[in-house]
C-alpha cells in the first residue's frame, strides 16, 4: 500500500512539472512577432484610462494616422499612415510614397490610476508588414504628447 502511495505522489509530480513545462513553453513567445527592442513604451500615471485612450487617439490622428476599423477594443489601437514628403520629415528618407506605417497602440493599466501605453511600429507596402525600429524616434515623441495630454484631458 505504502508504494503505490509513492509511486502515486512520484507520477502526480512528474505529470505537474511536465505539464507546467509544456504551458510555459505554450505560453512563451517563440513565435511572437513583437521583439523587446522593438517596442516602445511609457508610463502614465494619476491619469484615467479614458483621459489615455483619448490622448492616444488624438495624438496619432494629429500626427496623420489614420485609425484602422475596429481598433480601440481591449486597449489595442492600430494606426496606419502612407509615407509622403511630410512623413519623411518627421519619419526620416525611408518613408516616402508606397510606404505604409503601421503602429500598434496597447494600453494596458498596470495598477489602479498608472497605465502602460506600448507601441509597436511595423512598415510595409500595404499588404505585408514587418517589424521595424524605423522611426523609432518619433514614435517616442508620439508617446511623450500622449503622455502630456493624457495629464490635461
Amino acid at each position: 500500500m505504502t508504494i503505490v502511495f509513492n509511486d502515486c505522489i512520484k507520477i502526480t509530480r512528474t505529470t505537474f512539472l511536465f505539464a507546467s513545462v509544456v504551458l510555459m513553453w505554450g505560453c512563451s513567445s517563440t513565435g511572437d512577432r513583437a521583439r523587446p527592442d522593438a517596442v516602445l513604451s511609457r508610463k502614465i500615471e494619476f491619469a484615467p484610462r479614458y483621459n489615455v485612450e483619448r490622448a492616444i487617439i488624438t495624438v496619432f490622428r494629429g500626427d496623420g494616422f489614420e485609425m484602422e476599423p475596429g481598433s480601440g477594443m481591449r486597449g489595442t489601437f492600430r494606426f496606419i499612415r502612407e509615407g509622403d514628403s511630410l512623413g519623411q520629415e518627421r519619419f526620416g528618407d525611408w518613408f516616402g510614397s508606397g510606404v505604409f506605417l503601421r503602429a500598434e497602440v496597447t494600453l494596458i493599466e498596470v495598477e489602479f490610476g498608472t497605465h502602460r501605453v506600448s507601441c509597436l511600429l511595423e512598415a510595409g507596402n500595404g499588404e505585408n508588414f514587418e517589424i521595424t525600429q524605423d522611426g523609432g524616434g518619433r514614435a517616442r515623441v508620439l508617446l511623450r504628447r500622449i503622455r502630456k495630454l493624457a495629464g490635461v484631458l
